[in-house]
């Protein structure tokens, strides 16, 4: 089994949540931020991340 992720590969949120590409923490946030009924490549998922993360907080 090839650990090499192509670009072009989509993958649902459970097999993203339960990859070995990202740590507990961002595991986490994925679980939030992806649907379940939609497929994602990893870059998808880490750019969807990252705009999560760097969200401004609203008072």
């Amino acid at each position: 089994m090839s650990t090499k992720v192509s670009n072009g590969n989509r993958f649902g949120k459970e097999q993203i949540v339960n990859s070995s590409l990202f740590t507990a923490k961002e595991k986490d946030v994925l679980n939030v931020i992806l649907q379940d009924d939609k497929s994602y490549t990893i870059e998808e998922a880490k750019q969807s991340m990252g705009l999560f993360i760097n969200k401004e907080v609203l008072n």
